[in-house]
C-alpha cells in the first residue's frame, strides 16, 4: 500500500516537497491502517490536522500525486472497506456495514457501491452469501 501513497521521484520536485511527501504518506499509512477513514466525520483539514501538515499541502498531495481529490480517495477506502466487510460477514445488514464505514446515507451508499464495483451491495452480498454457503 505504501508504493500507492508515495508515488515521488520526480527530479524537479525540490528535496522540501519530496520530505513534505514522505511525511503526508506516512501520514495517511497511519490514517489508513487505523481505519481511521471509517470516521465519517473527518475531513481534509482533520486529517491534515491529525497529520501535522496544513489542508493545502494534504490537499496538493492528493490531486498530484495521488490523482485525485482528497474526498475521492476516501470515498474509494471506505469502499474497499465496505466490500471486505461484507465478504468477511455475509449476512450483516448492508446498513450496518455502510455505517461503519462513514456512510450514513443508505441510497448514497448503494450509488456509490455500484459506480465504484458495478453492482449493488446487495448483489455483491449475495455472491458472498454463495461462497459462504459453499465452505460450509
Amino acid at each position: 500500500m505504501m508504493d500507492l501513497i508515495i508515488r515521488t521521484g520526480s527530479r524537479a520536485k525540490k528535496s522540501s516537497q519530496t520530505e513534505m511527501d514522505v511525511k503526508i504518506a506516512k501520514g495517511l499509512m497511519d490514517w489508513i491502517s487505523a481505519k481511521a477513514f471509517c470516521r465519517g466525520s473527518d475531513s481534509l483539514n482533520d486529517v491534515a490536522d491529525s497529520i501535522g501538515v496544513s489542508a493545502a499541502a494534504l490537499s496538493y498531495y492528493c490531486n498530484h500525486v495521488l490523482g485525485t481529490h482528497f474526498a475521492t480517495f476516501r470515498k474509494i477506502l471506505r469502499l474497499k472497506e465496505a466490500k471486505e466487510l461484507i465478504k468477511a460477514n455475509p449476512y450483516a445488514s448492508l446498513v450496518s456495514v455502510a455505517y461503519s464505514v462513514g456512510i450514513y446515507d443508505k441510497c448514497n451508499f448503494r450509488r456509490q457501491f455500484h459506480e465504484e464495483y458495478g453492482l449493488p451491495p446487495s448483489e455483491w452480498r449475495r455472491r458472498c452469501r454463495k461462497l459462504y454457503e459453499l465452505k460450509v
